[in-house]
């Protein structure tokens, strides 16, 4: 069957969806170069300061972590809730990595404070890039963690809020997507709605309590102490 020219110029124009999806496809295979990579740099740094090709990243969630040894809260999360995360993801095979943006001061802190990281970094010198990134995530305080998608032409492809996600729902939040927070919350609803003593008393983590060591008299332990004088009587 013969195509008038008008139908057959519309079968070679590709449709408005194809040029969009072509261009998305583009947009979110190079999100995390063009984030990350400058114009002399294609790598990040990992802990024992081997080069890792940015490349690497596409197709994982991926955490950016604005950070600073000199801050106590940054130490702190980073050693406390953060470490224990990365790691337990990372054993369980889950398509995750993160990225340390510093705000340190020099590149003595920035290593002293990297050698606890057992993620990637962006290195010290790299200062455009650094603010480039505090600009486009406009962080206003540290400690703080971006959770992006790898696709990026989606609703809550990036969140501004790992760190309150980690402390509230620990390694469960991952993969950070807004269809798994939603049924953690779900869930934390039901929870609060049919709770129980032993709901109170527990977590996901632990279901049982301490109890308390036996009691012992003090003055035994005295009466052989020496240089003092008792009256056991």
């Amino acid at each position: 069957m013969l195509m008038s020219s008008e139908e057959s110029t519309r079968k070679l124009q590709p449709s408005q969806d194809e040029v969009n999806g072509d261009h998305s496809r583009k947009i979110s295979s190079s999100r995390f170069s063009s984030l990350l990579a400058s114009k002399d740099r294609d790598y990040l740094l990992s802990r024992d300061g081997t080069q890792v090709k940015v490349s690497e990243l596409e197709g994982k969630v991926l955490g950016l972590y604005f950070s600073a040894n000199w801050h106590v809260p940054c130490r702190s999360f980073t050693t406390r809730v953060l470490v224990g995360a990365y790691e337990h993801l990372k054993s369980n095979g889950s398509n995750f990595e993160i990225v340390f943006i510093s705000s340190d001061e020099d590149l003595v802190a920035f290593n002293n404070y990297r050698a606890n990281m057992p993620w990637l970094s962006i290195p010290f010198a790299d200062l455009e890039t650094k603010k480039a990134l505090n600009t486009k995530f406009d962080i206003e305080s540290i400690p703080c963690l971006v959770i992006l998608q790898p696709k990026d032409n989606k609703y809550g492809a990036t969140l501004h809020d790992g760190i309150e996600l980690l402390h509230r729902f620990g390694v469960r939040a991952f993969p950070f997507t807004e269809e798994r927070l939603q049924k953690l919350e779900m869930e934390e609803k039901e929870k609060h709605e049919s709770q129980t003593l032993i709901n109170l008393l527990t977590n996901h983590d632990r279901d049982y309590l301490l109890g308390h060591p036996a009691m012992k008299q003090v003055s035994p332990y005295l009466a052989h102490m020496p240089g003092i004088e008792h009256d056991l009587n």
